[in-house]
């Protein structure tokens, strides 16, 4: 933890000078990279413009760089960017003043990253707790079964003050946190933000899983688990609650707190909109390739964009691609990104799909060993008689270790042994020094987990995961030295 970071007051995350945010004080994790578009919506004459402030917020820092412990997040706001921009703020201080000190064992730190999610919560609500009671008083100054209009008519100053306040008090944002820490990956989340990693097997394929589950009223689980509150599935299946469909976030009061106001969660026995997050954990070892981290904003406009049942598999697809063209992670996610924008607005403007608008869209790469383009350029720099330039340093080995899984099942979409992997994308490439093999996807359905073991999910409720599968015969050459680098794997 650097000595210059500024641990913020519980009240309003500032009390630093300079209008900076405490974070600023954090170092950047250099082996990450972020790629971010405002949302849109397009004129009839196809001029896009932003509908609404931009909602997301993203981290990505080294909180110990000698004891490996790294924390990247994307949280995306809805009713305002408040919630998600104090959560940004909060996150890293539940993480990053000791919490972890002590904390070696697989479960003592998911306890410690569960408790950081509710901490965040918590404080939220306890920063708008004046704005609730102020919103209290008001209400009361308007005569019980008086309509809307006619308090409009008759109190005006104080319903104009109201929409103020539960604008204030109604703004929440999902979390999709992942800390390294001990050789471990943690990923929580709460909301529809997704991370997925891709990871190799011991035939050199690039698996692609889903390490979150989406806490939306389209999961059986989350249904499931509102109708054991006494809610309606037929009710809730599908529901919005205001404009959005997230049955786990943090902040959002009124879907917590306040949720007897509304008639479609009014007979819940308890809070049916919470913020426990969804936990998995594994070792990072040679195995793990990447990890992406996005906002909903970046696979449901893929989605609306293409109609693709296998959005997660696609997007792997795409940064693949960028690997090999791009020479820096921050180029790779944010040229990701410029892709699915531009396929959203062609769609509109060649009515392709009825699509008229699309969210903010936040999309964090976390490099673990797969090589860039200025990576192969070094390696293959040998053949001139220079010196390799180190690739992407890795974290410190984990300890060898069997984990296990509580899910109920692990899904492996998956294409035919021939088909390109960059096939219907545009600027299909082979990788240098595959020597003419196509980057492939195998295909196979199964209910089993990789060779690695499976992943271990930590929530009350079962999860589904979404796997995909990619390969490229010339990553099997790669292997780590003992300080944790890649050999270069171009012979002289």
């Amino acid at each position: 933890m650097p000595s210059q970071a500024i641990k913020p007051t519980s009240l309003g995350m500032t009390g630093i000078r300079n209008n900076d945010t405490w974070t600023d004080g954090l170092p950047i994790c250099k082996l990450s990279g972020v790629g971010m578009s405002a949302n849109q919506m397009y004129r009839e004459d196809g001029t896009p413009c932003s509908e609404h402030e931009y909602e997301d917020r993203s981290i990505h820092f080294c909180l110990d760089h000698e004891n490996g412990t790294y924390l990247y997040g994307v949280f995306d706001g809805h009713d305002g960017a408040k919630a998600a921009y104090f959560a940004s703020q909060r996150m890293p201080a539940e993480l990053s003043f000791e919490q972890l000190t002590g904390k070696t064992t697989e479960e003592e730190v998911k306890e410690v990253f569960r408790d950081a999610f509710l901490a965040v919560e918590n404080a939220f609500l306890e920063s708008i707790d004046p704005k609730i009671a102020e919103r209290t008083q008001l209400l009361d100054k308007i005569p019980d079964g008086m309509s809307q209009f006619e308090a409009a008519q008759n109190f005006p100053e104080t319903v104009n003050r109201l929409q103020v306040l539960d604008q204030d008090i109604r703004g929440g944002t999902t979390a999709v946190v992942a800390l390294i820490h001990g050789g471990m990956l943690y990923v929580g989340n709460v909301g529809d933000s997704r991370a997925l990693l891709c990871k190799k097997d011991r035939l050199g394929v690039l698996k692609v899983k889903q390490l979150t589950a989406d806490h939306t009223t389209s999961s059986h689980d989350e249904v499931q688990r509102l109708v054991s509150l006494n809610l309606s599935a037929s009710k809730i299946q599908g529901a919005k609650f205001g404009n959005h469909e997230l049955t786990r976030c943090i902040g959002n009061y009124f879907m917590k707190g306040g949720y007897k106001e509304f008639d479609i969660l009014s007979s819940a026995t308890a809070e049916p909109v919470i913020a426990e997050p969804h936990i998995t954990s594994m070792p990072i070892d040679e195995s793990c390739s990447f990890l992406l981290l996005m906002s909903d904003g970046l696979y449901k406009s893929y989605q609306d964009s293409t109609g693709s049942e296998q959005v997660n598999k696609e997007i792997a697809q795409m940064v693949v691609e960028q690997f090999v063209e791009q020479p820096t992670l921050t180029s790779v996610a944010q040229t990701v990104v410029d892709k699915v924008v531009r396929l959203h607005h062609d769609n509109y403007l060649t009515k392709q799909r009825n699509v008229t608008s699309r969210d903010d869209i936040s999309l964090i790469i976390r490099n673990f060993n797969f090589p860039l383009r200025c990576a192969l350029t070094s390696s293959s720099a040998l053949l001139g008689g220079s010196s390799p330039r180190p690739l992407i340093r890795h974290p410190p080995r984990p300890r060898q270790q069997e984990y296990s899984s509580s899910s109920s099942s692990s899904d492996d979409l998956t294409l035919r042994e021939d088909s390109d992997i960059l096939s219907g994308l545009p600027g299909s490439h082979m990788l240098p020094g595959s020597r003419g093999h196509r980057l492939d996807f195998l295909e196979s359905m199964s209910n089993s987990v990789d060779d690695h073991g499976p992943i271990h999910h930590t929530d009350t409720n079962t999860t589904s995961t979404e796997s995909s599968e990619l390969q490229n015969p010339s990553l099997t050459q790669f292997s780590l030295d003992e300080d944790g680098r890649i050999h270069p794997y171009c012979k002289l």
